[in-house]
């Protein structure tokens, strides 16, 4: 049996498609909101589901309510949109434009041909990029993060893995599970081991064991 929608704020599934189709068309016009409202009322529900593990794990949000108002959220569902616009094969532009909207609105580069991890936490992501890599489970990302390929070489960041604000992850760099990338740090082309941190020492990159688990403080349990 289908599990029942989400509770949402917009009230409901179609008066949410209305308000993204009208922010598309204000902003991002093209085939008219007629058009827009049809082609999103296709994917609103499996976008939706998606968000589902999301809002259960990440611990500030509520389980089971998607408030298209909190920022943060709204930039999770808009990505999953523009994702699950992609995956039906349409050639038409939407997905181009939702992707579009979330870079206005929220201002994080999120490219819907990525695919994210079942939850991810995009916490006050303002000015990130993630792009081509690999993505594990539980994944949290602060503001100015940037990940993303050199030439043909791509980061695999593992599950549990935490990059805070300023972080920098590219090239051929693995992230082992259960690992942190600190504030303002570099690391490229660098294998982290499970359960560490990365972090800038005297202008020199510096991985540690971890000692606190960090992942904890944002998430709760993503099994």
């Amino acid at each position: 049996m289908r599990p029942s929608v989400l509770t949402l704020r917009a009230g409901s599934a179609p008066l949410l498609v209305r308000y993204v189709a009208a922010q598309l068309h204000n902003m991002f016009p093209d085939s008219g909101l007629a058009a827009d409202i049809e082609r999103l009322d296709a994917i609103v529900l499996q976008a939706l589901e998606r968000l589902r593990p999301i809002l259960a794990a990440v611990r500030n949000f509520e389980p089971e309510r998607f408030n298209h108002f909190h920022t943060l959220q709204y930039a999770t569902f808009l990505y999953l949109l523009s994702n699950e616009q992609w995956l039906t094969g349409s050639t038409d532009a939407l997905a181009d434009r939702l992707f579009c909207l979330n870079r206005a609105l929220n201002g994080i580069d999120l490219f819907y041909t990525l695919q994210m991890p079942n939850v991810f936490f995009l916490s006050h992501a303002l000015g990130t990029v993630l792009g081509n890599a690999s993505y594990g489970n539980g994944l949290v990302v602060f503001q100015h993060v940037t990940v993303g390929r050199v030439g043909d070489n791509r980061p695999t960041l593992g599950n549990n893995i935490v990059l805070f604000p300023g972080a920098v992850v590219t090239g051929k760099t693995i992230i082992g599970d259960n690992s942190v990338v600190a504030a303002a740090t570099v690391v490229h082309g660098v294998h982290v081991p499970n359960n560490s941190v990365a972090m800038m020492h005297a202008g020199e990159l510096s991985i540690r064991p971890r000692t606190h688990d960090f992942s904890a403080l944002y998430l709760r349990s993503t099994s």
